[in-house]
C-alpha cells in the first residue's frame, strides 16, 4: 500500500494537471476567437465607414507599384479614388454606394449570409472551418501600431493572409497573401495614412490619364436566372451577386468572406478564344471553352484563388436545359495550370 498510494497520487495529480491545462487552453482559444472575430468585424466596418487617405505600395512578382487611395463617406455614401503614381497615369473611382449596403464578404464576416447548404454562417466560426487564425506580435507600420493577424488556409483551394490591423482605427495597414505552402504572392503596405481628408482629390487629371469609374452594385439586386451554375466550388464559398453585361456576358460572384472569385460566361464567336491561365500576384484568370448542344462558350474564372482551383471551377460549369432534351456537355481540352 505504501508503494501503490504514492503512484496513484502521482497519476491522479498528473491527470488533474492535464485536465486543467486542456481547460485553460480552451479558455484561451475561446478568448482569442472573440478577439479575432472582433478584429475582422471592425476591419470590415472601418473600410466602409471611415474617411482616410494615404500612400501605399503594392508588391508582386518582383514588381513594385506606389498608389494613393482616398476614401470618404458623405451623406451616407462611399466615395473612393485610387491613383497609380508610377507607370502610366491611371485612376479608379468608385462613387455613390450606401454605407449601409454590406457586401457579401462583409455579411459572411458578420454571420449574416446564408451558406450554400441553407444554414446561416456563424461569423468567425464559419471561417474557422476553412482557415486557422493566429494573433502574432504587434508591429509598427506608417508610424502606427498594428495587431498582426495570421490566417492560414486549411486546404489547397484558397490562399492565406497576414493582416496588420491598426489598433486605433481598425484599418488594415498592411496585408500579405500567400499560398498554402507559405509562398508569398503579393504584399500591400501603407507608407502614410491621414484620417483628416478633404475634397482636394476631386480635381482635374491629365488628358492622357486612364480613368475608370466602375459602379457600385445596388443594395438589393435580383438578376434574371442565368440558366447555368457551378457543379463544384471550394467549401465555404457562397453566391455574392450576378449580372448580365452586354460586352462581357453573364457574371456571377462568389466569396467565402476573405477570398472572392468571379465566373464569366460568353458565347464564342467565329474566332477561337484563348485558353489557359494568366496570373498577377494573387489574382488568377483561367479561361476554358465548353460546348453545349453544339454551341461553344468561353468560361473565365477570375479571382484571388489558386490556379488549380480556378481550373476545377471552370470545368464544373453546368447548364440548365429542358429535361426533355438534356444537354451533352463537352469540355475543350486545355493545358493544366503550372
Amino acid at each position: 500500500m505504501s508503494v501503490i498510494a504514492p503512484r496513484f497520487l502521482s497519476i491522479f495529480l498528473l491527470g488533474v494537471l492535464i485536465v486543467t491545462s486542456v481547460l485553460s487552453s480552451r479558455v484561451v482559444a475561446a478568448q482569442e476567437s472573440v478577439v479575432v472575430s472582433g478584429l475582422l468585424s471592425e476591419m470590415s466596418r472601418a473600410l466602409r465607414e471611415k474617411d482616410y487617405r494615404g500612400l501605399f505600395t503594392y508588391e508582386f512578382g518582383g514588381a513594385l507599384q506606389t498608389l494613393r487611395v482616398t476614401h470618404r463617406v458623405m451623406d451616407g455614401e462611399e466615395y473612393e479614388n485610387v491613383e497609380f503614381l508610377n507607370g502610366p497615369s491611371r485612376r479608379v473611382e468608385r462613387n455613390g454606394r450606401n454605407v449601409e449596403c454590406l457586401s457579401a464578404a462583409d455579411q459572411v464576416l458578420r454571420g449574416m449570409f446564408p451558406a450554400i447548404d441553407g444554414n446561416i454562417a456563424n461569423n468567425y466560426k464559419g471561417l474557422q472551418q476553412h482557415y486557422q487564425f493566429y494573433i502574432r506580435d504587434d508591429e509598427r507600420i506608417a508610424g502606427r501600431l498594428a495587431t498582426v493577424l495570421q490566417i492560414v488556409p486549411r486546404d489547397d483551394y484558397r490562399y492565406g493572409y497576414t493582416l496588420s490591423i491598426d489598433k486605433q482605427t481598425y484599418l488594415p495597414l498592411g496585408s500579405m497573401t500567400f499560398t498554402s505552402r507559405r509562398k508569398v504572392l503579393e504584399r500591400l503596405q501603407f507608407a502614410s495614412l491621414d484620417l483628416d481628408v478633404d475634397d482636394s482629390w476631386v480635381g482635374a487629371v491629365g488628358a492622357t490619364s486612364d480613368i475608370q469609374r466602375p459602379e457600385f452594385e445596388p443594395c438589393e439586386s435580383n438578376p434574371e436566372p442565368q440558366g447555368w451554375s457551378l457543379g463544384w466550388m471550394p467549401a465555404g464559398f457562397v453566391p455574392a451577386g450576378a449580372s448580365r453585361l452586354i460586352d462581357v456576358g453573364d457574371v456571377q460572384l462568389y466569396t467565402d468572406g476573405l477570398s472572392a472569385f468571379s465566373v464569366f460566361l460568353e458565347p464564342m464567336g467565329k474566332n477561337v478564344a484563348a485558353q489557359g491561365k494568366a496570373q498577377r500576384g494573387a489574382t488568377v484568370a483561367y479561361m476554358q471553352q465548353h460546348v453545349f448542344n453544339g454551341k461553344a462558350y468561353t468560361v473565365t474564372v477570375v479571382g484571388e484563388i489558386p490556379a488549380i482551383t480556378a481550373q476545377r471551377i471552370a470545368g464544373s460549369l453546368q447548364f440548365q436545359f429542358d429535361p426533355v432534351q438534356p444537354p451533352l456537355p463537352q469540355t475543350i481540352p486545355s493545358q493544366p495550370p503550372s
